[in-house]
């Protein structure tokens, strides 16, 4: 796979949380993919990160991740983001992400790392998490 390749399997991914879509953000992760938001414990392997969007992307009635930067090789790619959900009654917008993608063999991402300030996801009035 080339760099090209895993730039648009991120967008394409993206997409998918933007639809809600939880099996689809799941088909793009390996079976045995890390997803770890900074501030919480990592989760490993599909069972984990499901019971996570499963709360998270069931409260949400909206997501936004727009990309402002992108960067990518053979192996990973690094987006630079600004994230917005609607949880609930209330809306957070425009959380600044820094997102690393790692990739196996088949395409398919199965390192994902998310860097936020938790502070900020406060103070924009995000659930206390972690």
């Amino acid at each position: 796979m080339t760099a090209e390749d895993h730039k648009k399997t991120v967008v394409d991914f993206c997409q998918a949380w933007e639809n809600l879509d939880i099996d689809a953000v799941l088909d793009f992760m390996s079976e045995d993919a890390v997803y770890h938001n900074m501030p919480m414990d990592p989760l490993v392997g599909q069972e984990q990160i499901r019971g996570f969007l499963t709360a998270f992307l069931g409260a949400a009635s909206y997501c936004r991740f727009q990309i402002l930067t992108t960067v990518a090789d053979g192996e990973r790619v690094v987006t630079e983001r600004l994230d917005s959900f609607t949880l609930g009654d209330n809306t957070l917008s425009e959380l600044p992400v820094l997102g690393v993608f790692e990739f196996n063999a088949a395409g398919k991402i199965n390192n994902w790392r998310e860097y936020f300030d938790l502070q900020t996801w406060l103070d924009k009035g995000g659930p206390a998490i972690g």
